[in-house]
């Protein structure tokens, strides 16, 4: 990142480096599902959730905020790329994701708690 951004908002960051001479949006898909798996992304979502049901209590550490800023940030950085992609009619089916294989047996498990829940919930049965 350029030393100009560097004193800016965390959150304000993304919307500056798309500009940047050499910003590649499958780049920045890319980097943002090496770094998070589903099972990160939902355990980041879930600890933000409890932050906004405890707001007003001092549960939370200085190391948790500043992780959760930058997941932030790079969830808003993910989203811009992917918009970005979509604006400019980019292919994204070169992309390889290093969590591939982690996310799809999320996915598979995932479906297989949904299903059970279906056949018990069935008003057939």
């Amino acid at each position: 990142m350029k030393a100009i951004y560097a004193n800016l908002l965390p959150l304000d960051r993304p919307f500056y480096e798309i500009h940047e001479e050499g910003y590649d949006p499958l780049k920045a898909i890319i980097n943002f599902w090496d770094h998070y798996p589903l099972s990160t992304i939902r355990d980041c979502l879930y600890a933000l959730d409890l932050k906004c049901k405890t707001i007003g209590t001092a549960t939370e550490s200085k190391l948790e905020a500043v992780q959760q800023t930058l997941f932030l940030a790079n969830i808003l950085r993910a989203l811009m790329a992917y918009f970005l992609t979509h604006s400019r009619q980019i292919d994204t089916g070169s992309i390889k994701l290093s969590t591939l294989e982690a996310n799809m047996a999320e996915i598979q498990l995932t479906k297989k708690i949904n299903d059970f829940f279906q056949s018990i919930n069935d008003p057939t049965i």
